[in-house]
């Protein structure tokens, strides 16, 4: 901001206006100043600002811009011009601010205003009007001091200092950024801790909490993630930390898995597993490599694959023989069962169906079909309808 300096709204010999917008803000830098709601203008030698409410404008001399740049607008910002600025020549008159560690400023603007403001801005820093002859006399800071020094150019070496400023700035909002999210991590943990204890409390006095209660403090307390998730680096071992995890992946989805009508598929034991642990994220092999050591193991949950090679994690008390029973009975109710014959109500099930009314996916639904099928639960009719499912009553037949 101390580059600007006051100055009446009069026009100079010579300078003409380009462009005029409406300007929301200025900013020093990144920060936010106080001058709000005023009117920019674009002429072939500077830039000004205005508000409605005040005589005298803010001018700045475009000898003084390095660099222009556009940042778009987001949801709760504003588009700006972000314009890099030489040093303050040491003859500018005085201004809103005395001096700025800032080498660069923002200009809030409509969305809409973005690219046309921007573009005649280039086109004036391209045609250079202040370093011609009818400008050489003339001071581009004040109006009425006509043998004022000009402002000196920015070179190759000014551009270079802009850029290497705006990176630093970078740098540090993203040390910065690594600071907090530090912070949100020791947090977090005093908060699981925290939570634990009440969890404690209540299971402790049980009677005296109601049941949707204790339901929506155990689905906050599912949302918190896991406290301490198993790493390799602390384990060491890839052996025996896939046996780790796999007690964490049991541990962690058993309940997912049995309100899930006890299969979950793999993919999203993957998305589950990884939502839980928050920044230590796992990788599909170790997902699948942990999973598979369940399969010999003592655990409430196992890995089993289809014959088309779709993988699921289901419980461990989850027989087939379980799986086509429910499957069949399914059917049966929505088929019409054996006293439906004749009555018109006789009709096939799609895997789409079956899918809406177990709550499962559409591919879970389909792979529990054909094990139906295999088993000879149920029979299947392909036609130009799709492909539909009936129960096996066949076997019930006299000879």
């Amino acid at each position: 901001m101390d580059r600007w300096y006051w100055t009446d709204s009069s026009m100079m010999p010579g300078e003409v206006a380009k462009y005029s917008c409406a300007c929301k803000r200025l900013y020093d830098g990144d920060d936010r100043t106080s001058y709000e709601d005023g009117h920019l203008s674009i002429t072939n030698v500077r830039l000004m600002w205005k508000h409605p409410s005040q005589s005298k404008s803010l001018g700045l001399s475009l000898a003084l811009v390095v660099l222009v740049e556009e940042e778009t607008g987001g949801f709760l910002s504003s588009a700006k011009l972000v314009i890099h600025l030489s040093p303050r020549p040491p003859e500018q008159p005085d201004g809103p601010v005395g001096k700025s560690s800032n080498a660069h400023i923002k200009l809030a603007i409509r969305q809409s205003d973005l690219q046309t403001s921007l573009s005649q801005l280039q086109a004036v820093l391209s045609d250079r009007a202040w370093v011609s002859s009818s400008f050489r006399n003339l001071s581009l800071n004040h109006p009425t001091r006509g043998n004022a020094p000009k402002a000196p150019r920015a070179g190759i070496l000014g551009i270079e200092r802009a850029l290497e400023a705006k990176q630093q700035a970078a740098n540090e909002s993203i040390s910065s950024a690594f600071e907090d999210l530090k912070q949100l991590m020791v947090q977090a943990k005093d908060m699981v801790a925290l939570s634990h204890n009440i969890a404690a409390r209540i299971k402790e006095q049980g009677h005296d909490s109601s049941s949707d209660e204790t339901t929506q403090f155990r689905s906050c307390l599912l949302s918190l993630g896991i406290d301490d998730p198993v790493t390799r680096d602390a384990v060491g071992s890839t052996n025996e930390y896939h046996k780790k995890l796999a007690n964490e992946i049991s541990s962690a989805l058993t309940i997912p898995v049995q309100e899930a009508g006890g299969v979950m598929l793999l993919s999203e034991v993957y998305c589950r597993i990884n939502r839980a642990r928050g920044m230590q994220l796992l990788s599909p092999e170790d997902v699948a490599n942990a999973c598979s050591l369940m399969k010999n193991s003592k655990y409430p949950l196992n890995l089993h694959a289809f014959e088309s090679g779709v993988q699921v994690l289901q419980l461990s008390s989850l027989s087939t023989a379980k799986l086509v029973k429910e499957t069949r009975d399914l059917l049966e109710n929505e088929c019409g069962g054996r006293d439906g014959f004749g009555e018109g109500r006789w009709r096939g099930v799609s895997a789409g169906e079956v899918a809406r009314l177990a709550g499962l996916p559409l591919m879970l639904a389909k792979e529990r079909l054909l094990l139906c099928e295999r088993e000879g639960a149920v029979l299947r009719d392909e036609s130009n309808q799709g492909l539909n499912f009936y129960p096996n009553y066949f076997d019930a037949l006299e000879a």
